[in-house]
């Protein structure tokens, strides 16, 4: 079975500030990702911002992801639900099965959903978030073997800020570029918005 499905939508669980952006948390996100006014007013309206891009090239294939939210409420609030990788299973509903082992800091998810082109299992190597800062996280196998990304949360003016981005260049896969797109920004919306509701 072929094994991928995009790490960023596990973490995006935040429930979004529905007022204006304020500058600091809207320097934060900008510095790392060109928002233009559509996207701003989708972070004010509660939305889970995901932008996915993929390329081929002759025989190769390339894959980025990266999200942004914003959480009304301070960081401990979102880590504490974020942090419960066991629970997603539970929670969500395309996630048939979550498991981590801390000694390997290997956090193993199947997935099934319409969108998916079949189910997959995913192997992701990360520590469990425990506070604010950096969690990089790696794809030891799989179809996408080698994806490696980043998360970040930050505190700013008691709003919680994340900030997720992935990446990966390999063989060409089998699965055209548009569906890879569609199900992994979708799937990240569609999970954050369920998190969102338990932080």
């Amino acid at each position: 079975m072929y094994r991928f499905v995009p790490f960023l939508f596990i973490f995006l669980s935040f429930v979004l500030y529905a007022g204006p952006l304020n500058k600091g948390v809207l320097d934060f996100i900008t510095s790392k990702w060109k928002l233009n006014n559509t996207q701003q007013e989708y972070l004010s309206q509660q939305k889970v911002l995901a932008l996915s891009e993929v390329e081929t090239k002759n025989s190769g294939q390339e894959f980025k992801l990266k999200a942004a939210a914003l959480v009304p409420k301070k960081c401990y609030k979102a880590i504490r639900v974020i942090s419960n990788f066991e629970l997603y299973s539970t929670w969500i509903s395309f996630i048939k099965s979550s498991s981590y082992n801390p000694k390997s800091r290997l956090l193993t998810l199947r997935a099934d959903h319409t969108l998916l082109p079949y189910p997959m299992i995913i192997y992701i190597i990360v520590d469990r978030p425990t506070k604010e800062g950096k969690y990089p996280f790696l794809f030891p196998t799989g179809l996408f073997d080698g994806l490696k990304g980043e998360f970040e949360i930050k505190e700013i003016n008691n709003q919680c800020v994340l900030y997720a981005h992935s990446y990966w260049k390999g063989k060409k896969t089998k699965i055209p570029d548009l569906i890879i797109e569609v199900f992994s920004e979708t799937l990240s919306k569609i999970g954050g918005e369920i998190l969102m509701r338990k932080i």
